[in-house]
């Protein structure tokens, strides 16, 4: 190998640890990357009974406000009271019986 391919190899091995914190997505309250995804959620959907929707919750760790994603779409701003109910709701869908 080449010499140079040697600093390339260097610099992989180095930057693969900093990878999930420039990857996260910015926060649309702080514009910081400290977006960590709580949980994804599968929620009955309005359109019938038997559809359901993806709602991916998110929780910044610098201004601690949380946001959901529905399936691919924008950051929404939401509560933890939002989180909770809908995190009943599918547990309750998952487990009928109960």
């Amino acid at each position: 190998m080449k010499d140079w391919h040697w600093f390339i190899v260097f610099a992989v091995i180095l930057i693969t640890p900093l990878l999930p914190n420039i990857l996260r997505d910015k926060c649309p309250g702080c514009n910081r990357r400290k977006l960590n995804s709580l949980e994804t959620l599968k929620v009955h959907s309005d359109d019938g009974p038997q559809t359901f929707a993806y709602i991916t919750f998110y929780r910044c760790d610098n201004c601690s406000n949380i946001y959901k994603r529905n399936k691919s779409g924008p950051l929404e701003l939401s509560s933890p009271e939002e989180y909770r109910l809908l995190s009943e709701a599918a547990v309750a869908a998952r487990h009928p019986e109960s």
